[in-house]
């Protein structure tokens, strides 16, 4: 959202217009980076939302009174140093992006982790899902994950494809593709409160069910 979609001609009288504002206002201007925050810390949170971490930077798209940096990550590089980072975490966030902008970001969580440096990443699992419709096809007791009301398994399908702003749906093999091609070698798939680094470890329990945990070491 930009200045321009936000009218100034009625009042602005709820939390969501305010954020709406305050976040058109500051995404990507670096004035408005949380330097006291973000100075000698060196673990990431992207796309933290009402979550923020303590302990490391968060950053997220929308403002919210915690966060250290509103940012669009789909447009410039991160404001934040070349190996200057331990770690990185970040879980349902990159299925938000497209394929493209996935894999830069990527390549912009290589160039901010230190050597030895730890990247967590959680989105949802494709290969789940799809593994759950073959199986209801022979049993239609089996439920997807948070398919309870709906009516078929292909509605659930379309759900976690095309509902709640997902832009495109991984599998470990299709991620640990793009790792390579941004530069990790050391990629493994992890596990719900299992990884390399413990700091790391903050995963949300509600969403282990439909979950892809991912790490890679620079």
């Amino acid at each position: 959202m930009s200045l321009k979609n936000i009218s100034l001609n009625r009042p602005v009288t709820s939390y969501a217009k305010v954020r709406s504002f305050l976040s058109a206002v500051t995404r990507g201007k670096k004035i408005f980076i949380k330097q006291g925050s973000v100075k000698n810390k060196t673990f990431l949170n992207v796309g933290c939302g009402p979550y923020p971490e303590p302990g490391f930077i968060n950053l997220d798209y929308g403002w919210h009174p915690q966060i250290d940096i509103c940012w669009d990550i789909t447009g410039r590089p991160y404001p934040l140093q070349d190996n200057s980072l331990e770690g990185i975490f970040t879980e349902h966030c990159l299925e938000h992006i497209s394929f493209h902008s996935c894999l830069e970001n990527l390549k912009e969580f290589y160039r901010l982790l230190k050597p030895g440096g730890t990247l967590r990443i959680i989105v949802p699992d494709g290969e789940i899902y799809c593994d759950l419709y073959i199986r209801r096809k022979a049993n239609a007791a089996i439920v997807l994950p948070y398919g309870e009301k709906e009516e078929t398994g292909m509605i659930s399908i379309n759900r976690i494809f095309r509902s709640h702003g997902h832009l495109f749906i991984y599998d470990y093999e299709t991620f640990e593709l793009l790792l390579k091609k941004a530069g990790f070698i050391k990629i493994k798939k992890a596990g719900f409160g299992i990884g390399n680094d413990n700091r790391l470890l903050i995963d949300r329990e509600e969403r282990k069910v439909e979950s892809l945990y991912v790490e890679a070491v620079k």
